[in-house]
């Protein structure tokens, strides 16, 4: 079966992105997975579920909450939301669920991100809206190669894309004059920041690039049926519930099968089978590799990213010298997830110390102010304090 046959499809309007990666659109045979929570974000279909998260007060209180997406944005008396990674730098957990919401809703904001830039690469906003808004909103430790952050502005930027890509379908009139298409622009869109992606779309070099992601979209055949919820997201709540590391071969399989067992369709059924002939064949190829059985189905991964692992590892992160790293880190995650709770026990620790150190300088002016009206009081008398007074505010001191 050729692999070009086997394809997820994306929303029909992204055929005419003209920012779109071709490359990208023709290897994503596994994992629009993790995609669709964003667009049905952005779509005003999430933003008002309920999320069980963490959340840490700026007093270092850690307490449960359940939060939607608005609500999270709101982020009153300084509370944040606690973030958890995989050993991949993926979020996961509701919070992720928040995330994404959150990213969308901030991607798809074009008074922080101008709609009129030829690509996302253009945009020169991207590290204030990170600190003053994401970084406000989400409490986590940054890693050192900064991958966590390279994937939010990531996720961002395709909301941005798809956005604005989603709103010249949606206000854009061929039949109408360019004034009227100015007059008819999307609610919050500057009329000259509209005018100048109107002429962008315009342009031959535009509509070329329309056309060749068109064909690119004609060719993947294949529909996923993930839902909102990320790759990791799934992959981390189907290794708790058997209490083994999942691979990408068995979620794949249960993904794109129905609730009486059934496959979607013939295609899916094809494919399903392969793997678990493959799997059964030879056990390690369940586990991550680069040569388990979505590989080998699918073939070789591309350079920057991993069939079936959701938006940001790369086959150099995930393999390495050592294939079966990551399939073997059940340890390492645990590890991982202790290590970021006692990260945020500390913080708050932190925070509540700090709170105590400002309230006893606090009571230390008061006192010196009581003494010096005191001293005040005694010396208008013309006399001088009595040396059991003196001698307890030179302990004081």
């Amino acid at each position: 079966m050729s692999t070009h046959s086997v394809r997820n499809s994306l929303p029909d309007h992204l055929s005419l992105d003209a920012n779109a990666d071709e490359e990208t659109l023709l290897d994503e045979e596994v994992d629009n997975l993790h995609d669709a929570s964003g667009t049905q974000i952005r779509r005003g279909r999430k933003t008002t579920e309920f999320w069980a998260v963490r959340t840490i007060d700026s007093d270092g209180t850690i307490k449960p909450a359940k939060l939607s997406v608005r609500e999270a944005m709101k982020r009153p008396n300084g509370r944040k939301i606690v973030l958890r990674f995989n050993n991949a730098k993926q979020a996961i957990g509701d919070e992720a669920g928040v995330l994404s919401g959150v990213l969308g809703l901030l991607g798809s904001d074009f008074g922080k991100f101008p709609i009129c830039r030829t690509s996302w690469r253009e945009i020169t906003t991207k590290d204030k809206v990170y600190n003053e808004c994401v970084k406000q909103i989400f409490h986590f430790d940054e890693d050192s190669e900064g991958l966590i952050k390279k994937n939010i502005l990531k996720s961002m930027g395709k909301s941005w894309k798809e956005t604005r890509l989603r709103l010249y379908d949606r206000f854009y009139e061929p039949t109408f004059t360019t004034e009227q298409n100015l007059e008819n622009r999307p609610p919050g869109i500057d009329r000259e920041h509209w005018r100048w992606y109107l002429d962008y779309r315009a342009k031959p070099e535009t509509k070329e690039k329309c056309k060749k992601n068109a064909v690119n979209r004609s060719k993947q055949q294949y529909t996923h049926t993930g839902g909102s919820k990320s790759f990791a997201r799934r992959m981390e709540e189907e290794s708790e519930e058997q209490g083994k590391i999942v691979g990408r071969g068995e979620l794949w399989i249960k993904v794109h099968k129905k609730k009486d067992g059934s496959y979607i369709n013939d295609e899916a059924r094809a494919i399903g089978e392969r793997i678990e002939e493959i799997e059964q064949q030879d056990e390690s190829s369940r586990m991550l590799s680069q040569n388990d059985s979505i590989a080998q189905v699918f073939g070789k991964e591309k350079l920057g990213r991993v069939r079936g692992m959701g938006s940001g590892p790369t086959p150099s992160q995930l393999f390495g010298p050592n294939s079966h790293a990551y399939g073997n880190g059940v340890q390492q995650e645990e590890t991982q997830r202790k290590l970021l709770e006692l990260q945020a026990e500390l913080e708050g620790e932190k925070l509540k110390r700090k709170a105590m150190e400002d309230e006893a300088a606090s009571d230390k002016k008061k006192l010196k102010a009581m003494e010096s009206a005191l001293i005040y009081l005694f010396q208008r008398q013309g006399e001088e304090l009595p040396p059991e007074i003196a001698a307890g505010m030179s302990f004081v001191e």
